[in-house]
């Protein structure tokens, strides 16, 4: 179980999202005197129009925010999914509170490869094993190593992505 931070922050941003594979909103968060790496953090708070766990997730983290800055909640509150725009709004009345967010660092390794044939991206990437003829990368959730010949490769890059997820929002004590 990874180490999660607790962090102070004022809300400063909420941007709508309404593209067929994702609505909800962007939210950002200026961390107050802390030892982040980072002086912005950015969630996703999905509003998809369908109750599944994502959107819940999405609809507790809006709720959390709008109960912190002591701003009223509608009392159907499965309202708000599928309309980020209305969400975005509401939220804009918050700017300016101080939270105490939950954090939790995330990362996403990707392994680049560029061929005569073009470029191959694996996601999800556990290790890149160089062997003299060939890269061989292991990926999570136990799927098969994929092998790339040296012979091909033009160039090859290994990518790290780092984040934090929101894993809680409170009302700064």
């Amino acid at each position: 179980m990874p180490a999660d931070r607790v962090v102070r922050a004022i809300f400063t941003d909420a941007r709508p999202v309404s593209e067929p594979d994702e609505v909800g909103v962007f939210l950002g968060f200026k961390p107050i005197r802390t030892r982040l790496e980072v002086d912005h953090i950015e969630d996703f708070a999905d509003l998809g129009p369908e109750m599944c766990v994502p959107s819940v997730a999405g609809l507790g983290k809006v709720l959390r925010i709008l109960r912190a800055a002591r701003l009223a909640v509608p009392r159907d509150k499965q309202a708000f999914l599928g309309e980020p725009q209305m969400v975005a709004e509401k939220l804009e009345r918050a700017f300016g509170a101080s939270l105490e967010l939950k954090l939790r660092n995330r990362s996403r390794i990707r392994f680049r490869v560029w061929t005569e044939r073009g470029v191959e991206t694996i996601n999800d990437v556990a290790e890149v094993i160089e062997a003299p003829d060939a890269y061989f990368v292991t990926r999570h959730s136990g799927r098969f190593p994929v092998r790339v010949p040296r012979s091909t490769v033009i160039r090859q890059l290994t990518e790290c992505e780092r984040w934090f997820e929101v894993v809680d929002i409170q009302r700064a004590s």
